[in-house]
């Protein structure tokens, strides 16, 4: 994985400038993403299982990150509900990836959850631009 890393830095200017957008961009969505759901679980803690919370904070944090990686990133003129429905299956993906690799890295071959949780936000990170690149907001889509 480190050599894919490695060649895709090396890569054209365009890409380059894309994988700087992305890290970018992501910090901001994750700094939304933090603060978005706080505040919705403070705002609707009165009224709302925390389940429900988690689920309207994923939902509106989804969103905001398709939204700019779609705009700011990736520039895509495709379909917009296609991008927004494939950008579900990358999180998805990632998700379980981060759980599995949780489950592993802690419970099977007993590595700190805090190193393991930082080894799989790199891992989280790679995985997510490549789906959303190849996947997401792939420049020609069969349809």
């Amino acid at each position: 994985m480190l050599t894919k890393v490695m060649t895709a830095l090396r890569a054209d200017r365009e890409t380059r400038n894309k994988m700087l957008r992305y890290l970018f961009v992501g910090g901001a969505n994750t700094a939304f993403g933090y603060f978005a759901t706080v505040g919705l679980y403070y705002l609707l803690r009165p009224h709302l299982h925390i389940v429900v919370i988690g689920v309207i904070a994923n939902v509106v944090c989804i969103t905001e990150s398709f939204i700019t990686y779609k705009l700011f990133v990736f520039n895509s003129r495709n379909g917009w509900l296609r991008e927004y429905l494939r950008c579900y299956v990358v999180y998805g993906s990632s998700a379980v990836i981060g759980i599995a690799g949780l489950w592993l890295l802690v419970n099977i071959l007993g590595v700190p959850f805090w190193l393991a949780q930082g080894l799989l936000m790199i891992v989280s990170v790679v995985v997510s631009y490549a789906g959303h690149d190849r996947f997401t907001f792939r420049k020609t889509q069969r349809g």
